[in-house]
């Protein structure tokens, strides 16, 4: 689910190097497996919470063809994906799908979405994964109280054995380089970015100022953004420096938008929204532009979904939560290329590439 109240405030950061680990030889020949799912994209369907067998996900496939609830089609007997699904991240091979109503994590063949097994130790409300260094790091709200009893699931990859280490406000997390990023926040909660060597298990904490709660993280030419919200009005985007894990730059948004989240970047340009509008602003740019705006009937679930990606941009609407949810493709310009019907709650895409 979307809904956390949640309130704590880390005061304290400091900043260090890090060595990053070798990344893959980019002269190397990528083979893509077959499988029915290779080209095209991923949406999840969060479904209702607590109600299992609503939730799941869709594929559509680069000639546009939709085809929804694929791992039942694929897996007739294998375990439930859970309700309230909540994320997906890849390794290679392999799809993670997370269940923050069920507490579970369901590991399928990427490109086949095959049932590979279920994870289920060591998590309470899981969030968001990424992997470095052959383990997965899961995020868990656990309490849904203050953020205090939050922690990192980490799970190795080997034999999926899982262990734990505490982390207050944990949510989004992305990896670059073998280095694990860790937004500190959520809805009004929180203000730091935590940066983890999983090699050395050194920390860095980056403090975003009093209030600026992180929303969304993401990388670009060895250089972490983050988009964060105050309850003062107040909203920026926050360029830190992979190298030196310092603050490098900050812009503010307030005077063009009121509540801005979902942070991508395709071309050199910042995409993000704010209620039912996409902005769009340039990377070395201070003033967003109106991108697109589009009618939503749903009370919570307008632009539940977004994601910019092959110079295409994906949005999600979850409807009522309770039947066929929507998504659709636009053009960087704001022209309208598809409409699609999922399945209940569509909250996200991830692409098979």
């Amino acid at each position: 689910m979307k809904q956390i109240n949640k309130f704590f405030a880390i005061a304290f950061a400091s900043a260090a190097l890090f060595s990053s680990c070798s990344s893959d030889n980019d002269d190397d020949a990528i083979n893509i497996p077959e499988g029915s799912y290779t080209e095209g994209y991923f949406v999840l369907n969060e479904g209702q919470f607590g109600n299992i067998g609503t939730s799941g996900v869709t594929f559509i496939g680069e000639d546009g063809t939709l085809t929804n609830d694929i791992y039942t089609t694929v897996n007739p007997t294998s375990p439930e994906i859970g309700d309230a699904l909540q994320h997906v991240f890849f390794d290679d091979n392999n799809a993670y799908i997370i269940s923050g109503g069920t507490n579970q994590i369901t590991v399928v063949d990427r490109y086949t979405f095959e049932y590979i097994t279920t994870i289920e130790t060591d998590l309470t409300a899981p969030r968001y994964g990424a992997i470095a260094n052959g383990k997965a790091y899961v995020t868990n709200s656990n309490g849904w109280d203050d953020g205090s009893d939050d922690f990192v699931t980490v799970i190795d990859l080997a034999d999926y054995s899982t262990s734990t280490f505490s982390m207050k406000v944990a949510e989004h997390v992305i990896e670059e380089d073998g280095i694990l990023y860790f937004a500190n926040g959520y809805y009004g909660s929180g203000q730091t970015i935590t940066v983890l060597n999983p090699s050395t298990g050194d920390t860095v904490e980056i403090d975003l100022g009093d209030g600026n709660s992180p929303n969304s993280i993401v990388e670009e030419d060895d250089a972490i953004y983050v988009l964060t919200t105050n309850f003062d009005g107040t909203s920026h985007i926050f360029e830190i420096s992979e190298s030196s894990n310092t603050i490098t730059d900050s812009i503010e948004l307030s005077a063009y938008v009121s509540s801005p989240k979902q942070l991508n970047i395709e071309d050199d340009t910042f995409y993000f929204t704010d209620a039912t509008t996409v902005y769009a602003l340039d990377l070395n740019g201070t003033t967003p532009t109106e991108v697109l705006t589009y009618t939503s009937t749903s009370d919570y679930g307008a632009m539940y979904g977004f994601a910019v990606e092959d110079d295409t941009i994906y949005i999600a609407d979850a409807g009522d939560f309770a039947s066929t949810g929507t998504t659709y493709e636009y053009t960087l310009t704001g022209t309208l290329l598809n409409t699609y019907s999922v399945g209940i709650a569509p909250n996200g895409f991830y692409f098979n590439d």
